[in-house]
């Protein structure tokens, strides 16, 4: 049995106060008129447009303020959730980061700063372990539910020929094996769950503005990468679990 958008009943998005995450929920709004939907974000200025997209639907999307890179609150809204006697069909963590007003990606080792490095691997790498840790029990198990994570084809060892960004590269690298370390581990405990890493595309966001001029990589607007990425999950069965896939379908190396 395959993942159907159409039979879509919860999902949760993690980090939709803008971007891709954002995105996501007003597509899955637009696609599934009775997908209800539970968004988090973590800075309210930040989140303007997910806030008013909320009192359009306000019978279907409930927005939720936690920070996600710390486990406490991950385990308070997973018993919130919990509470609610729910199987959740579809989880996407949608956060990541690529630089701040104090770090920017590498072009080269004498940029490489140990305390940049660490908060990148942070924000990057620890959440999808955190919400497969406390979200796996309340993964739909009677029907083909979905896992996925945002991850980014610079973190394929294989793939990289041009070096630089080593902070970045490294963080998605290692979020690539945590994926599939829980897929490996969910195939024993949720069979039915399909465990994804996805590279949206380059995608005209905040994290994405200082470098999209010199990329040579197509462009996309937030609503065709999201578009993208449910296509790509849709139709997915036990057999795709533990993929590394493309926003074309493509699938990725290591």
């Amino acid at each position: 049995m395959s993942f159907r958008l159409n039979s879509c009943n919860y999902a949760l998005i993690v980090g939709a106060g803008h971007g891709i995450g954002f995105g996501l929920v007003h597509a899955l709004l637009v696609k599934n008129s009775k997908t209800r939907i539970m968004a988090t974000y973590r800075k309210r200025e930040n989140a303007e447009k997910l806030l008013s997209l909320q009192s359009e639907y306000k019978d279907r999307l409930e927005v939720i303020q936690i920070d996600a890179t710390k486990e406490s609150e991950i385990c308070n809204l997973s018993n919130s959730i919990k509470e609610k006697n729910i199987g959740l069909d579809l989880i996407i963590n949608c956060i990541g980061m690529l630089h701040n007003d104090d770090i920017l990606p590498e072009k080269s080792l004498k940029d490489f700063n140990c305390e940049a490095f660490i908060e990148v691997m942070r924000v990057n790498s620890i959440v999808t372990p955190l919400l497969a840790k406390h979200f796996e029990k309340q993964l739909n198990n009677d029907v083909t539910s979905v896992f996925a994570t945002i991850s980014a084809k610079v973190g394929s060892i294989e793939d990289n020929r041009i070096g630089g960004w080593y902070s970045y590269r490294a963080s998605k690298a290692a979020l690539n094996m945590l994926i599939k370390t829980i897929a490996i581990e969910f195939t024993r405990k949720r069979k039915k769950c399909v465990v994804l890493a996805v590279h949206p595309g380059t995608t005209k966001t905040e994290l994405s503005q200082p470098f999209i001029k010199r990329t040579t990589y197509k462009i996309h607007e937030t609503h065709e990468t999201a578009s993208n990425i449910l296509n790509v999950i849709e139709n997915r069965d036990s057999h795709d679990t533990g993929k590394f896939l493309s926003w074309d379908a493509q699938e990725l190396p290591w």
